[in-house]
């Protein structure tokens, strides 16, 4: 298993945003210090790892020429199986100037990614299935009701393999697999909708 948990603040002075004007339009303006405290933690627990941890290890083997090796783990036969989360959490507030207790643009309470990823042995093949949820937020730093955008949640599962050693691979994948229909931004002429489902295949050389 392996975790990690992190703290952050931004602070930022004489912050630089876009107001909502009356008729739909929208300027850029000084809107004040605005203070975004958080924190963030991570965790990946391999399933495949602990049931061979709980078992206990398989003894060495001694061969016909007097030489140790060690048995084959499960992780050498079948490769990682890991439940993967990451979680963080975002207070973000203007504490000074015209929007003093607004909420800054586009900072959620909270987002959360977690979902399985499965790793072949010598990581010759890896797919995941991950999820993202997203909180609720504001498209404009004053927070007018017709910017606000609602908390979505969307799948993904992608797929890479390795054709020739490590420098030869290829991968694919499906985003927003179940097609969730929702939008993450808002301009002055409306809502800018999400793609839906879709699908990409590619090929990366590392030299």
């Amino acid at each position: 298993m392996s975790w990690d948990v992190s703290a952050f603040l931004l602070d930022f002075d004489n912050q630089i945003g876009r107001i909502a004007l009356p008729g739909g339009f929208s300027t850029v303006a000084n809107v004040g210090r605005a203070r975004h405290f958080g924190a963030e933690i991570a965790a990946e627990l391999d399933v495949i790892g602990l049931a061979e941890a709980l078992a206990g290890h398989q003894p060495a083997t001694s061969g016909k020429d007097g030489k140790t090796t060690a048995a084959p783990t499960l992780a050498d036969r079948y490769g990682s199986l890991s439940l993967y989360g990451n979680v963080m959490f975002l207070d973000a507030e203007f504490v000074s100037g015209p929007l003093d207790g607004r909420t800054p643009r586009y900072a959620p309470d909270y987002l959360v990614r977690a979902g399985i990823i499965y790793r072949a042995p010598q990581e010759r093949f890896t797919v995941a299935f991950t999820g993202t949820l997203v909180g609720d937020s504001y498209a404009d730093d004053a927070n007018t009701p017709s910017r606000h955008v609602p908390a979505s949640m969307v799948w993904d599962l992608t797929a890479e393999a390795k054709v020739w050693k490590d420098i030869v691979s290829v991968n694919a994948g499906i985003n927003n697999l179940f097609a969730a229909d929702y939008y993450s931004r808002i301009r002055d002429d409306g809502i800018d909708p999400a793609y839906g489902r879709n699908f990409y295949l590619g090929m990366s050389l590392k030299f």
